[in-house]
């Protein structure tokens, strides 16, 4: 492994909102996640900087462009 694993407060700067919005997602199946120790009440979550760049990537749209 190349580059070191975010935790969910760095992803959370990131994206600008808070880090229970990051969990939250990860919970929903929403945000791709490495797991890393899951037990009854908490588990231990990091991100792969790849794995984010490419959530928003395949959420990056463009807006048409007018003409008159």
């Amino acid at each position: 492994m190349d580059e070191p694993l975010l935790t969910p407060e760095q992803v959370a700067e990131i994206f600008a909102v808070k880090p229970q919005t990051i969990r939250d997602a990860v919970w929903r199946g929403k945000l791709p996640c490495v797991r890393l120790w899951t037990g009854r009440k908490k588990s231990l979550i990091r991100f792969r900087r790849a794995d984010i760049e490419a959530f928003v990537r395949e959420r990056t749209t463009t807006v048409p462009t007018r003409t008159s």
